[in-house]
């Protein structure tokens, strides 16, 4: 990667900056991504079945459009994807108590069993960061968040 330019100060070297922190983040994200696969192709699952397993599993009963937002996905993948999910029994959708004109997807018994059956990648990804102080990952997701959100203000799609 490129060397640190901490005498540099014009516009031409942040942009080297931020060019070698997304080549970073591209390789982090292949890197996550190969874990990702690798786990549950050992379940049966697809990556994006997981992604949304992994949403259930923070907070369970979560609405399409919640799932599409935070999945990066359109809503009506998600849907073709919670079908799928369905038809293998791990989620289901139920009534929105909040709201009669939606549905929440919900985990299964057998949606729940899955997250203490993949153990490596919170094994992996909490060794990764091992080396991290509380305050230093705070700052780092504080830091990717503000560089998600500076992408709406180039036109892009917000997933």
């Amino acid at each position: 990667m490129a060397e640190n330019n901490s005498n540099c100060e014009s516009d031409e070297c942040v942009v080297m900056n931020f060019s070698e922190i997304f080549q970073l983040i591209n390789l982090l994200n292949k890197k996550y991504e190969k874990l990702q696969r690798r786990v549950v192709k050992s379940e049966n699952l697809t990556p994006p079945q997981y992604s949304i397993l992994m949403e259930l599993w923070k907070s369970d009963g979560k609405q399409f459009k919640e799932l599409a937002s935070a999945c990066c996905c359109s809503p009506s993948t998600i849907t073709g994807i919670v079908d799928t999910m369905e038809k293998n029994e791990l989620v289901s959708r139920e009534k929105n108590p909040d709201d009669r004109r939606s549905l929440l997807v919900k985990l299964t018994d057998k949606g729940k069993n899955i997250e203490s059956s993949t153990p490596p990648i919170k094994i992996i990804l909490t060794n990764c960061c091992e080396g991290f102080t509380l305050e230093e990952a705070d700052k780092l997701t504080y830091l990717l968040n503000k560089l998600s959100d500076s992408f709406e203000l180039t036109g892009l799609e917000k997933c």
